[in-house]
């Protein structure tokens, strides 16, 4: 019998590329039955008015014929969370649109403390293209009419609470990306029980490496002004064209500015982790502690900010000690 669907939504950039490359893998008893092209075409994409749950449930249904025997299927695309550059906009109505696809399916939420997320996200809006400074990017929508960036995408009780009641609480399973760096057998062994993986028997060593790191943040007052004279994304047409972000002179220059001298030298300059710390601090606080309440006891959120800091289970932290000393 083929254990039930794990769906993965993100959020992005909370380890979801690792998930997707090196933790749902045969070797730890996973099979990805779809990829984000999949996704995009048959669940994102689709306008409200043309969206046949019926597509999508027919490339599961082909993925699922494939599922090796003793492998729980996967579908991990963080685009299903929306997208942080629009403010998340949609990422509703994917849930619902989910429902009505997969309705018995199981899912898994990632998430990242708010002050470190928003940081990456604007490091990830520059290797797409975009050439806001972090003060405009973070300012939300440019003009009436058109979606910009919202923190409230990332008041992470509303898309968990959502998904609770679609599919019921005893089928959603949060996971942090901090979890994953300070516990990664604990983290990753509650997931396994929770998606009914029977054989996972901890993370490989080989898989354990970080995956696809950003340039540093000293970075980025060069590397946004490239991002003007290269097309991309998010400047399909620049006036000038001396490349395409994120290869051409985005890589060479962000490649050297990783290393000596400049890691060196410049490696205490934080400048957009800073305004956000100026500008968020105190935000996501009660959106935090709403989470750890509907969550349960085994999510640790003590690094996120609210006064919330919810111990791992005795029982959890015993397994992971053992599953430690067995390696």
């Amino acid at each position: 019998m083929t254990a039930r669907l794990l769906l993965h939504i993100g959020y992005h950039k909370t380890a979801t590329s690792w998930m997707q490359q090196r933790l749902f893998v045969h070797e730890h008893g996973y099979h990805q039955i779809a990829r984000h092209r999949e996704v995009w075409e048959n669940i994102v994409a689709p306008h409200g008015l043309l969206f046949d749950p019926e597509a999508m449930r027919a490339v599961i249904a082909e993925g699922m014929r494939a599922v090796p025997a003793g492998k729980v299927p996967v579908i991990s695309s963080e685009i299903l969370s929306g997208h942080p550059f629009f403010g998340g906009m949609g990422s509703d109505d994917f849930a619902r649109r989910l429902k009505a696809i997969a309705p018995d399916a199981r899912i898994l939420i990632s998430i990242r403390s708010q002050m470190r997320i928003l940081t990456s996200v604007y490091m990830q809006y520059l290797l797409r293209g975009g050439t806001m400074s972090p003060e405009l990017f973070f300012a939300g929508d440019p003009e009436l009419g058109f979606y910009g960036f919202r923190p409230e995408h990332f008041e992470y009780h509303r898309l968990v609470k959502l998904y609770q009641e679609l599919f019921g609480a005893e089928n959603v399973h949060v996971i942090t990306q901090e979890s994953l760096k300070t516990d990664m057998d604990g983290a990753t062994s509650r997931l396994a029980e929770f998606a009914g993986n029977g054989s996972f028997d901890g993370v490989l060593a080989s898989h354990r490496s970080a995956y696809a790191p950003s340039y540093p943040e000293y970075a980025v007052p060069l590397l946004r002004r490239i991002n003007k004279l290269q097309k991309s994304v998010l400047v399909p047409a620049p006036t000038i064209r001396i490349g395409t972000t994120p290869d051409g002179f985005y890589r060479v220059f962000g490649y050297v500015l990783r290393r000596p001298p400049f890691s060196w030298l410049l490696k205490g300059y934080h400048p957009v982790s800073a305004l956000v710390e100026r500008t968020f601090r105190g935000r996501f606080d009660d959106s935090n502690r709403e989470l750890a309440k509907i969550v349960g006891h085994y999510l640790d959120l003590s690094e996120y900010g609210g006064g919330v800091a919810v111990p791992m289970p005795a029982a959890a932290t015993s397994a992971a000690k053992r599953l430690a000393a067995a390696r």
